[in-house]
């Protein structure tokens, strides 16, 4: 079925398939035996992920106030944001009763508006770690130690600026890596150690400005090897060969960062990364079933449109979600059943419209409630009167238009460059404003300031009086510092001090990946149509996975 993007700054043709039907069909809600069926989605899959985002900041940090215990706590609230956020440990605490705030609906309103207002009394947390030690700047993040600004990390220590980081020790500037130690700027690798700039590379050490090399040690500049050792842009070298080369490359970094993208567009490029997958579409993917249109996903089935996730079944528009099943339009998820049009929701089941909620069941339009089952507006009531009351609901909200629909980004506690949203669909305040969406002035880059220090090109000239410094970043001039930790890691990798602030460098590194989106185009071998998430327009030999694999190996 052919649609057209009901937003009107959009306004592109998508499809809306047979499989997509069924899924819906699989996740509607059921009230007394009947199901509530959700209606065909009227955004394009992009608008629907740009929206679902707008609710999510991961990465900008604010100091402001505990509403309850008036300690100043680190929150992703700005001082601004007219929110009631209550430190983490006390908003888990029985401290304070959600249900008090609830709200008997009002059937001659719109819903969303209520559930606003709803929001904007019901406390939150101020942010989400948990089980960790010194490791107060991460976000969304759990079981760390020495961490800083990590969000989205699991089991690491001492790891810096990272994102997705799992089973890591010394670490910064890392994306989607897992038991990597001592590295730096290395993104969707697994098992490295003491390597830099490497991209999807897996099983080695020592490698530094290389891609897709696996059991590989003491390479320079290298792309599609395997089980090598001392090669510089894929040649054998001896070993005192290649440290005399690699050290006269590394006196011009970037020179040697330019002639590697030269290098990297005479090789193959596999169409997209895919492991053990049946009939799925979509890049880094792992163990995937019949999943279409998806992204950075693994071990999952039957789902679509969906990124970052993991263990997902029947799944459609999710965004960061582990193990769940029968989720419909909604982000930040963990072991969920049956949940649709939902924000940072775990461990819940059968229901709808919820933010900040766990361990809960038929939750409808609630805010910050943890086990609790037959909720409506926070509001309690039993089970029949749930049954009977939310298809009614529903049916309200079919007439005033906001069924099958998600929180408006208007309604989001954060200004739209403040999230996730605008990272991977990213507008300027100017189209954010005419959307009526929030834009948060506060982070704006800081004009004409320059740095009183100069920065040394060769990290054995710095001293650590750099850690007093304030530096700030060349291309937005915002302001910076080097760590302790932070240095040391330069130090062992003999890596100069980065002239961007760790913004800029989350940006840049996201944009080195390959973007959301797949194309039609032919193997540059074979001439086999093949779908990728290379731009035809590029520079690229991107091969069908059957050329690619005759090639390298």
């Amino acid at each position: 079925m052919n649609q057209t993007c009901s937003n009107s700054w959009c306004q592109k043709n998508f499809k809306v398939k047979e499989q997509d039907k069924k899924r819906l069909e699989k996740i509607a809600l059921i009230f007394n035996g009947k199901k509530e069926a959700i209606p065909l989605p009227t955004q394009c899959p992009k608008c629907r992920e740009q929206q679902r985002l707008s609710f999510r900041n991961e990465w900008n940090f604010y100091h402001r106030k505990c509403d309850l215990s008036g300690k100043k706590v680190l929150s992703i609230y700005s001082e601004d944001k007219p929110y009631k956020v209550y430190e983490q440990n006390i908003w888990w605490s029985d401290k304070f009763d959600p249900l008090q705030y609830g709200k008997e609906f009002d059937f001659s309103r719109p819903f969303f508006k209520q559930w606003q207002e709803l929001s904007l009394t019901v406390p939150r947390a101020s942010i989400h770690n948990a089980n960790s030690e010194n490791s107060e700047y991460t976000n969304y993040s759990g079981e760390n130690k020495n961490c800083y600004l990590a969000v989205g990390s699991l089991f690491n220590e001492d790891t810096l600026y990272s994102y997705r980081a799992s089973k890591c020790k010394q670490i910064c500037d890392c994306y989607d890596p897992v038991e990597c130690e001592l590295c730096y700027e290395v993104s969707f690798s697994k098992k490295l150690y003491e390597c830099a700039f490497c991209r999807h590379c897996h099983a080695s050490n020592g490698l530094t400005l290389c891609s897709h090399c696996k059991e590989c040690q003491d390479c320079f500049g290298c792309i599609n090897l395997r089980h090598k050792k001392y090669h510089i842009f894929n040649k054998p070298y001896t070993k005192e060969e290649y440290l005399k080369q690699v050290k006269s490359l590394k006196q011009d970094f970037e020179q040697a960062k330019t002639q590697f993208q030269e290098f990297k567009n005479t090789q193959p490029h596999k169409a997209v990364e895919a492991l053990n997958c049946e009939n799925s579409s979509g890049d880094n993917l792992l163990n995937c079933k019949d999943c279409e249109n998806v992204f950075i996903f693994k071990d999952s089935e039957d789902s679509a449109y969906c990124s970052f996730c993991e263990g997902n079944q029947t799944c459609m528009d999710s965004n960061f979600s582990n193990i769940g099943e029968l989720q419909y339009f909604s982000t930040n998820l963990v072991k969920n059943y049956q949940v649709l049009f939902s924000n940072f929701a775990w461990y819940n089941s059968s229901s709808a419209y919820l933010t900040s909620c766990f361990n809960s069941d038929h939750l409808f339009g609630c805010v910050s409630l943890k086990k609790n089952s037959y909720c409506v507006l926070n509001k309690q009531y039993s089970k029949a009167e749930y049954e009977e009351l939310v298809p009614k609901i529903i049916q309200h909200m079919r007439d005033t238009g906001e069924w099958g629909q998600y929180f408006p980004p208007k309604y989001s506690p954060f200004g739209f460059n403040e999230t996730a949203g605008n990272i991977e669909h990213p507008i300027t305040q100017d189209e954010a404003q005419s959307r009526g969406w929030k834009w948060n002035t506060e982070r704006e880059e800081i004009k004409n300031k320059k740095n009183t220090y100069t920065i040394p090109n060769s990290i054995k000239e710095v001293s650590d009086e750099i850690t007093k410094e304030v530096l700030y970043c060349e291309t937005t001039q915002k302001p910076y510092r080097i760590t302790t930790q932070e240095l040391k890691i330069y130090r062992d990798l003999d890596i100069s001090i980065p002239k961007k602030c760790p913004d800029q460098r989350y940006k840049e590194r996201v944009y080195q990946r390959n973007p959301h989106h797949l194309w039609t185009r032919t193997c540059n071998k074979c001439d086999d149509e093949i779908q990728t998430t290379y731009d035809p327009r590029g520079p690229e030999k991107v091969y069908c996975e059957g050329c690619y694999l005759d090639e390298v190996y």
